[in-house]
């Protein structure tokens, strides 16, 4: 699994490299003895077999990640917002396999804003919409705030205080 970690100075001065995001990176496991990069935004999108994946979401989650988040959702589960308005991507251009199960794992997130919760709320109605279910997975630290304060918490199916949400997600 790769993880996509974005920084967010980067991205806010506008760096870019050979056409990539600004201040996209994609990095693998580390090797033993050497730096970690720190970033304050990652994703990583890990599919299993039988229509079930993960989107796994670290770090802080505002209108800056939000492409990001989009682009991992509508590769999950073929979600395609344009202008506010959902579509589904059914047009040739969606993914080979769209995730029927998905858990969104957000108990490594320490910031979430409206942007991240109404991307939330459009996968989890196109999900039901097409007979599939999305999970939010939420840990101790998972700031519920911006959830409770919208009544989003009753929108969307949220699991508290799941030890490895990869083993709940299938």
């Amino acid at each position: 699994m790769r993880i996509r970690c974005i920084d967010s100075e980067a991205i806010r001065a506008g760096w870019g490299a050979n056409g990539a995001a600004a201040g996209a990176r994609e990095t693998a496991a580390p090797r033993v003895g050497t730096a970690v990069p720190t970033c304050d935004f990652a994703l990583a999108l890990e599919r299993r077999g039988s229509g079930t994946a993960v989107l796994v979401l670290a770090g802080e989650l505002d209108l800056y990640r939000a492409p990001e988040i989009e682009k991992a959702l509508t590769e999950a589960i073929g979600l395609q917002l344009d202008n506010g308005g959902r579509q589904d991507g059914q047009d040739g251009d969606g993914p080979a396999e769209e995730a029927r199960h998905l858990a969104v794992d957000l108990r490594s997130v320490t910031f979430v804003d409206s942007t991240t919760l109404a991307l939330l709320l459009a996968a989890s109605r196109h999900q039901q919409a097409r007979g599939g279910e999305l999970l939010v997975l939420v840990g101790p630290q998972t700031p519920m705030t911006a959830f409770e304060v919208t009544g989003f918490d009753r929108l969307l199916a949220i699991r508290r205080g799941v030890d490895h949400p990869r083993d709940s997600a299938a």
